[in-house]
């Protein structure tokens, strides 16, 4: 399986976007905290849905439309012999791919990704504009705001939380407490 340092690298290949590596990193840790959460204890294991994460949108830059991201992506993913797993789990977090979500990892990248964004918007839009004064219950409100990050998908917030089981305020705020400890990193 290919290191961090590879994906990493993999990222910034194809990623000129500050805000999208950022977004990458931030995704890659609550997806290490859900890793966590689901009872995953071993490292590798923990590491693999941290690169999940942090490759998920690795194409989108250069392929932003349904017919071109994630399509490819796990092209080029396969060409660099990432497993299979992590290719499916990627792909799996856009609805438009069609690929089942029947397993913890592929849940929580749908349920990480789309959520984790719109958690950034919110927190820059705080007074502080700080991840540490924004509380869960400000998101879940924002959410209702169809005008406000009107980029982010509300059905995937909203479906992530059911995929994953979990009402959606301690979902949010699961994944605030999961970004605090790199909120200076992602510019939080």
């Amino acid at each position: 399986m290919p290191t961090r340092a590879e994906a990493k690298a993999l990222l910034d290949e194809f990623t000129q976007s500050d805000a999208l590596r950022k977004h990458g990193r931030a995704v890659e840790e609550a997806m290490r905290a859900y890793a966590r959460f689901y009872g995953i204890s071993d490292a590798a294991e923990i590491e693999k849905w941290g690169i999940v994460g942090l490759l998920h949108d690795f194409d989108y830059e250069q392929n932003p439309t349904e017919d071109t991201h994630l399509h490819v992506g796990q092209r080029i993913l396969r060409e660099r012999g990432y497993p299979e797993e992590i290719v499916e789990a990627i792909c799996s977090h856009g609805d438009y791919m069609k690929i089942p979500r029947e397993t913890p990892l592929k849940k929580a990248i749908y349920a990480c990704d789309e959520l984790v964004g719109f958690i950034g918007a919110c927190a820059k839009v705080r007074p502080s504009k700080k991840l540490a004064d924004l509380p869960p219950e400000s998101v879940v409100k924002k959410l209702k705001d169809k005008a406000f990050a009107r980029s982010v998908d509300r059905s995937y917030v909203y479906g992530g939380a059911e995929a994953i089981g979990r009402p959606l305020p301690e979902h949010v705020a699961f994944l605030i407490d999961a970004l605090k400890p790199i909120a200076d990193e992602i510019g939080l």
